[in-house]
């Protein structure tokens, strides 16, 4: 499982694409600068970073519902694309495109429409976050709102947003026509093995998230007592149905593990483990096992 089995950078930009997530939204807290001097001068602090103030100038309940649609739309795309580079692309594998530009198309519309929903109603959270404050309400900090009262509700809206880009695994054939045949050669050289060594990495998360996951299970699991929440199972199931489309190097040895800890770590639900003790421990076993075969290969 250690051997990545792709040698040929035409399998990656045949096999899946880039994509990068694009999100924005108005920070709820801000930093009190005279509220925090104000403290700061009645405890007799002198350096400023010591003591500050940060408060919410929103309530939790104004901003629920895109937050919730910004929160799941998130972890949505992390949970289905792999790591590429340090500049927001990741990998996003062909078998799950049709179904990934679907459910995407969802989380930006209904971002969108609970955005101009919150907008719309923007006065509303205004003074519900004046009653919530109180003395501590300062209309400075609605950056969006001139001292008359007015709302700049363009500006607001044109700070959220929730969308994902396209691109393609760049190889050495990009490379432009004016370059001789000879540099051409070197950088596609260098190029390739620079993709091929973050494909490999980006195999290899999906080997560690698996490992993560079954490891949570075991740690959870070995002791009678511990609480867990049903995600501790869920989290597994999610990735286990998932690895096969994400396994771009159609690795073998990955499907089967996958395979494997589906079917001896997710024959019982959670409530199931929670009230038999047997059935805890033989899950909680199975897992140490799975964990002792995966030793070197992460």
């Amino acid at each position: 499982m250690g051997n990545i089995n792709i040698s040929n950078t035409d399998v990656l930009k045949n096999k899946c694409l880039m994509v990068r997530l694009s999100r924005k939204k108005i920070n709820r807290n801000k930093m009190d600068k005279e509220m925090g001097q104000e403290l700061r001068d009645k405890k007799n602090v002198t350096d400023a970073a010591a003591v500050r103030v940060n408060k919410s100038i929103f309530t939790a309940e104004s901003t629920e519902k895109y937050m919730k649609v910004y929160t799941e739309g998130s972890k949505y795309f992390y949970r289905v694309t792999l790591p590429w580079d340090d500049q927001g692309w990741r990998l996003l594998s062909i078998d799950l495109f049709k179904d990934f530009t679907s459910k995407f198309k969802t989380f930006t519309r209904d971002y969108r429409e609970a955005v101009l929903d919150w907008v719309e109603n923007i006065g509303v959270h205004i003074e519900a976050s004046r009653t919530m404050l109180q003395g501590a309400w300062n209309a400075k900090d609605y950056v969006f709102m001139s001292e008359s009262g007015h709302i700049d509700k363009e500006w607001l809206l044109s700070n959220f947003g929730l969308e994902v880009e396209f691109n393609t695994v760049t190889n050495g054939d990009d490379l432009r026509a004016t370059l001789t045949e000879t540099d051409r050669e070197i950088i596609a050289e260098q190029i390739n093995t620079q993709a091929l060594a973050k494909f490999a990495k980006a195999q290899e998360h999906i080997i560690t998230t698996l490992h993560d996951c079954i490891f949570s299970i075991h740690e959870r699991l070995c002791v009678g007592d511990q609480v867990f929440r049903d995600t501790l199972l869920t989290n597994l199931e999610d990735l286990v149905d998932l690895i096969p489309k994400l396994n771009i190097a159609n690795d073998p040895a990955l499907n089967l593990l996958a395979s494997e800890a589906k079917v001896k770590l997710l024959k019982w639900d959670p409530q199931t483990l929670r009230d038999d003790p047997k059935a805890r421990k033989e899950v909680s076993d199975d897992a140490a096992k799975i964990l002792n075969n995966m030793k070197g290969i992460i």
